[in-house]
């Protein structure tokens, strides 16, 4: 009877032991209803792609700028050789110069009417040789940063090579133009507008946190990984460097 009556005893305090275990509930954590959660990518908005458009052998004879590589106005990013391009200004030049002194020695107007068309074509391409190099990121036989700050990307030439105007030589993305393209689920879409604060963490370090604001909604879908998105595009607040263009990021479009 004593251990039968023990034996029940044990039961029952076994049996209490696990209601009072099942009953305490691990905290669960929620994510804020006030905030949409994305990620993203940074890009630049503004990128100035250089082309070199000479009707000779323009040759590059020095990459002064690697891929990659931060660059601020007026650094030297490739040096060219544009011997054949102005021996073909001073031969044009010698060309005007020649048919002006034939012109004198014309006896009829419509020789010399003739004559001032001929002159007249000779100089408009001289005009449009000109235009060539007439740009902002021409200094010399140099081709310059344009930008204020700005990272060198996509170069398409190495030294030697002779320049062609259906291969840029490199690109310039502007780093005072970036923005975050992030992809929104489809379904959240609807909770965001352009101008809703956004904080933005980057994947680079997690431990930053820094502000932005939705300045566009596309009006399209993009499908991929087996989901459709929306791309919104958010402004950067005081980048100071810690994002650069291809960086992902997360971001948090707070809905109010």
């Amino acid at each position: 009877m004593l251990l039968l009556v023990m034996a029940l005893t044990i039961i029952l305090i076994t049996s209490c032991g696990k209601a009072a275990v099942s009953t305490v509930k691990a905290p669960t954590q929620t994510k804020s209803k006030n905030i949409v959660e994305a990620t993203g990518i940074v890009k630049a908005s503004n990128i100035e792609n250089i082309v070199i458009d000479m009707p000779t052998g323009t040759k590059v004879l020095k990459l002064e700028a690697s891929e990659g590589q931060k660059v601020k106005k007026g650094d030297n990013l490739v040096e060219l050789d544009l011997k054949d391009y102005d021996a073909l200004i001073s031969q044009k030049n010698n060309a005007i110069d020649a048919d002006r002194y034939l012109k004198k020695d014309m006896q009829t107007d419509n020789q010399k009417k003739a004559q001032d068309l001929k002159i007249d074509a000779e100089q408009t391409d001289i005009e449009g040789l000109n235009a060539k190099v007439n740009r902002t990121y021409f200094k010399g036989g140099n081709i310059v940063c344009n930008l204020e700050n700005a990272v060198v990307t996509d170069i398409g030439y190495k030294a030697g090579d002779i320049v062609s105007p259906q291969l840029k030589i490199l690109s310039l993305q502007d780093l005072n133009s970036l923005i975050i393209a992030a992809n929104v689920d489809e379904e959240l879409i609807k909770d965001v507008k352009v101008g809703n604060a956004v904080a933005i963490i980057p994947k680079s370090d997690p431990n930053i946190k820094l502000t932005g604001k939705v300045t566009r909604i596309f009006n399209t879908a993009i499908t991929q990984n087996g989901g459709t998105s929306v791309i919104v595009e958010i402004s950067i607040d005081n980048n100071n460097g810690k994002l650069l263009p291809n960086y992902n990021v997360d971001v948090e479009i707070n809905k109010k």
